[in-house]
């Protein structure tokens, strides 16, 4: 830069809103949205599946009346254990995490699990080693389960999904739609602090992942994806499920961690 040189002012901070409330009254378990099944003797990763991102649900079904260890062996990366269509707890890679014991009730007990592709390693030795879902093989009570179904859910789209007014969730993972209107649009910040772990899309646009762990608690909107008029969100919630309103702020918070 020569010498002399008088740089320019800071832009202006562009203009931002807040909506105070945004109320959630359709929504569909994603259950419900299950497609065809692929049918295997062991559980198949994404990759074998041709998935690149999103869920797998994986079901399969047990002889009940007993206590023991579940074990996803070499899980990646993290999953939701369900139990007759409870949840039963999750399990994260994260925190090296691959066993949970469990109850089963008497009779023919159907296991279910979802499990999410966080993120792909794209340098280093890894990069070809790197596959996700269940890679190995699953365990119960010391004994290999067999049998697996599994469904492809990569949520590229959530354009078609078949939404059911006044929904309540059974606190399985959950797809929820809102509808809002809007007589001014500008940047703004979805606060997803009471929310547990999961995705959003805003009027078709994936607007990315959010965790209640943080740091980060707000999801950006740009003015550009807004509308004047009537705007759809559409949010998908694996933990929370109860929850039904959101708001957006401001100005985004980036550096709250929950423990």
């Amino acid at each position: 830069m020569p010498k002399g040189t008088v740089l320019p002012s800071v832009p202006a901070a562009k203009p931002t809103i807040a909506i105070p409330s945004i109320d959630f009254k359709m929504g569909t378990r994603m259950a419900d949205i299950l497609p065809a099944a692929v049918k295997n003797a062991n559980p198949l990763t994404f990759e074998d599946l041709h998935q690149d991102y999103g869920f797998v649900w994986y079901r399969t079904f047990l002889d009940g009346g007993k206590t023991g260890v579940l074990k996803l062996k070499d899980l990646r990366d993290y999953a939701i254990i369900m139990i007759n269509g409870q949840p039963a707890g999750v399990l994260d890679r994260r925190l090296n995490q691959d066993s949970i014991s469990i109850a089963l009730p008497a009779g023919k007990v159907k296991l279910d699990i979802l499990v999410e592709n966080l993120g792909r390693i794209n340098f280093g030795k890894y990069l070809l080693e790197n596959k996700k879902g269940i890679t190995e093989k699953v365990l119960f009570a010391g004994s290999e389960v067999k049998n697996w179904e599994m469904y492809g859910l990569p949520m590229s789209t959530v354009a078609a999904l078949p939404f059911k007014s006044n929904f309540k969730s059974d606190h399985t993972p959950v797809i929820k739609k809102a509808v809002f209107t809007l007589d001014k649009v500008g940047d703004t910040y979805l606060d997803m602090s009471k929310w547990g772990k999961g995705s959003v899309w805003l009027n078709g646009h994936n607007l990315g992942r959010y965790w209640e762990v943080g740091p980060q608690q707000t999801l950006y909107i740009p003015a550009e994806w807004l509308k004047k008029g009537i705007n759809e969100l559409v949010v998908a919630e694996l933990l929370k499920t109860e929850e039904n309103t959101l708001q957006s702020l401001q100005k985004p918070v980036l550096s709250v961690v929950k423990k």
